[in-house]
């Protein structure tokens, strides 16, 4: 999984994402950008966050637990054992 991880991020596809985001998210430090924000301030947007990586961690473990469930049928070996006996 993380040799498929390495191969995009390498490709030009990958550093395309990549530059994409790191754009955005400069665009959006330059936005929020302002003087009278304080700690609190700070505070939310980062319970905010760590609410939306559980959020997103638990979608995907959802959808990975269905497609693991759907392609449970089929095996990629063939046995020579018979469950007869």
């Amino acid at each position: 999984m993380f040799q498929l991880f390495d191969l995009i991020m390498a490709s030009p596809i990958g550093v395309f994402v990549v530059t994409v985001a790191q754009g955005a998210l400069y665009a959006a430090l330059a936005v929020s950008d302002c003087e009278e924000c304080g700690f609190n301030d700070l505070g939310k947007l980062l319970f905010g966050g760590l609410i939306a990586a559980i959020v997103v961690g638990i979608a995907i473990s959802i959808v990975h637990q269905r497609v693991k469930r759907r392609s449970e049928g089929t095996s990629p070996f063939v046995s020579i054992r018979s469950d007869r006996e």
